[in-house]
């Protein structure tokens, strides 16, 4: 099995958008926090201070991301905090809230759960497998395999890899690491090889 750092453009726009739901994350916090303190009949700010607390570095973040964390090494620790904030703000409104109110805390909590664990995987280095069974894709949520039967060759350069469909359609992706003469030699023979055996089946 051989591994190839590529950029895989659906990925990236998610790395993109990732601050903006940060954003949009932290004036959510910040409209469910007034809720809250609304129930409280305004008297004690104390129990709303860490939710606007979270949110005030939910939206530094958002806006600030690629500044400050460009490889995102606290995106998932905060998103964990969301997930778990909205948690407790929609069991605590339960008691004295509108179900409208708790049950838009527990999609926020679910939702910031699913990007959590998805963004946990598209900010590690996007990685390419050529396997056995094929050429793996990575993806956002989930890979994809492309398997050696419906390809008619793939192709490994420096700057690119490309995948060529037997139905004349190709995918390529642009390589983002430094690739050695002996490297490119061992990944094109083994594309090679899997291609002919494929190739031999066929005749069989």
């Amino acid at each position: 099995m051989y591994t190839i750092a590529v950029k895989i453009e659906g990925v990236e726009k998610r790395k993109r958008s990732a601050g903006l739901l940060h954003i949009v994350v932290g004036f959510f916090l910040i409209a469910k926090g007034a809720d809250y303190y609304r129930y409280l009949g305004y008297k004690n700010f104390l129990p709303v201070l860490p939710f606007y607390a979270l949110a005030i570095i939910s939206l530094v973040y958002g806006f600030l991301r690629k500044r400050i964390d460009p490889e995102a090494k606290y995106n998932f620790r905060i998103r964990l905090l969301q997930v778990v904030s909205f948690l407790i703000l929609g069991i605590l409104l339960m008691d004295i809230g509108k179900s409208i109110d708790y049950i838009g805390c527990f999609i926020m909590s679910g939702i910031g759960t699913l990007l959590m664990f998805s963004e946990k995987k598209i900010f590690k280095e996007t990685e390419l497998l050529i396997t056995e069974e094929g050429v793996i894709i990575p993806g956002d949520y989930k890979s994809h395999t492309v398997s050696w039967d419906v390809l008619s060759n793939v192709v490994v350069r420096h700057d690119f890899i490309t995948l060529f469909h037997k139905n004349e359609k190709y995918l390529q992706y642009q390589v983002m690491q430094s690739l050695s003469e002996l490297e490119l030699a061992k990944m094109n023979g083994f594309c090679r090889e899997k291609l002919e055996e494929e190739s031999q089946k066929l005749d069989i």
